[in-house]
């Protein structure tokens, strides 16, 4: 099963392709809410074979589910950007 880190949308999976170079598959995504055009694309790397690589296309037309809790009048009293997704995908 794949895992991918949190990055505060909501995605669903549409679709898997097996890539014959590296021997393993690249799993398609796309953002749950309603006329949002924002995709996803998780690929194994080439180079080292626990690397994943998370490639992004589109705008989301909405705010985050973190933008949302925090603005919802959350007590814990942390900005939206302390809960921000902390991983560097561009190198993963």
């Amino acid at each position: 099963r794949l895992v991918l880190p949190e990055d505060g949308y909501e995605w669903k999976k549409y679709g898997q392709k097996f890539i014959k170079n590296i021997g393993k598959f690249r799993s398609y995504f796309k953002c749950q809410r309603e006329k949002c055009t924002a995709k996803k694309k998780a690929e194994w790397s080439n180079i080292e074979s626990g690397d994943m690589r998370i490639v992004y296309e589109g705008v989301h037309t909405h705010g985050s589910m973190t933008d949302q809790n925090s603005s919802a009048g959350s007590s814990q009293g942390t900005s939206s950007s302390a809960n921000a997704n902390q991983y560097n995908l561009l190198n993963q």
